[in-house]
């Protein structure tokens, strides 16, 4: 038992490295573009969250291993890269936080984690600090600080950097070789970006053809898709069901779209999947002999779960419109904080 936790860890440990390390191409965009602005919103996220490791899992609830993984400091550097370039420090320092804390302390390990921290680091700005993340806030751009102009990039230009959006989307060549980096180590497989990518693209050309107003940006997708939706502990370990959990988060965030949510919809589209990544590990595993097949109970069973999780977007949709989302997340830090009580 100890072995096999052993093994965890380290394994853990190795893939937290390859993270941080096909994240320094977004790292070196980003300073390339706005100086050390946005290099210290991710430090600021980074270092509230190894704080919060370091006094939760390691003090109160004595997980001396929780250190060795860089989970805080992984968890920290992802959140950084989903805020805006110019995020006032306090915020980023409380998403770093508030993604460690509720996202893996509350659930003693990386390992047991039920919902994406990173995502959950984004969630409560938006929940605490609605107006920083506005589609008009400043903190998305500052022209006095940028060193490119946006007037000059057109055309491929844009693919190899942009002077707008989350921090970790400034160049989609950035996120491209990032995610070449994290397939060649193994650490992430097609299955979710793929099924994901191609299922936002015809939502794209479904929302055109209806003239719904999409503000996501394609940059935000692929970052999302390739170094959020890929984690390994709150999705699917089975090539057919990470397939299915991406087609599902690309489905519920056109859905969103359609509804009229989003700058909430990935995110709110990856909490509902996280909830049935368990159920789907178990209807989407391999046999006996390590081949993926799946029987038509197992079918009716998948189509079951997409039904229910197509019904839980348009509750979620209902609770957004008419404004009760704050409260669910309310109501989940009294939980994490019971849990968090009940875990010392």
């Amino acid at each position: 038992m100890f072995r096999k936790k052993k093994e965890l860890q380290e394994n853990i440990t190795k893939a937290n490295i390859d993270i941080l390390v096909s994240l320094l191409p977004m790292l070196l965009v980003a300073f390339f573009i706005y100086e050390t602005t946005p290099l210290l919103v991710i430090l600021s996220a980074v270092g509230a969250s190894e704080a919060i490791d370091v006094i939760f899992s390691l003090i109160i609830q004595k997980n001396k291993g929780t250190l060795k993984d860089l989970s805080g400091i992984t968890i920290g550097a992802l959140t950084g890269l989903v805020l805006a370039p110019f995020t006032p420090l306090y915020v980023a320092a409380f998403a770093g936080g508030m993604a460690t804390l509720f996202g893996k302390a509350v659930y003693r390990g990386t390992d047991k984690k039920i919902f994406n921290p990173v995502i959950l680091g984004k969630l409560f700005v938006l929940t605490f600090f609605p107006a920083v993340l506005a589609p008009n806030s400043q903190a998305w751009t500052n022209s006095q600080v940028m060193k490119i102009s946006g007037q000059n990039i057109t055309g491929l230009t844009s693919f190899i950097i942009v002077d707008r959006g989350i921090i970790g989307e400034l160049s989609i060549v950035a996120m491209v070789i990032g995610a070449i980096y994290l397939i060649l180590r193994t650490k992430i497989t097609w299955h979710i970006p793929v099924s994901f990518f191609v299922t936002i693209f015809f939502g794209y050309y479904i929302a055109a053809a209806y003239n719904i107003n999409v503000v996501t940006t394609l940059g935000e997708i692929i970052f999302m898709g390739i170094f959020v939706l890929t984690d390994s502990f709150t999705t699917p370990r089975h090539g057919l069901g990470k397939v299915f959990f991406g087609f599902l988060a690309g489905l519920s965030t056109i859905i969103f779209w359609f509804l009229g949510i989003n700058t909430e919809s990935i995110i709110y589209s990856v909490l509902i999947l996280n909830l049935f990544t368990r159920p789907i590990n178990t209807i989407f595993r391999p046999n006996v002999f390590g081949v993926e097949s799946v029987s038509f109970a197992e079918i009716i069973q998948g189509i079951g779960f997409a039904i229910i999780i197509v019904i839980l977007v348009f509750a979620v949709s209902y609770l957004h419109t008419f404004g009760f989302v704050p409260y669910i997340v309310y109501i989940y830090v009294v939980y994490g904080i019971w849990r968090l009580y009940n875990n010392r």
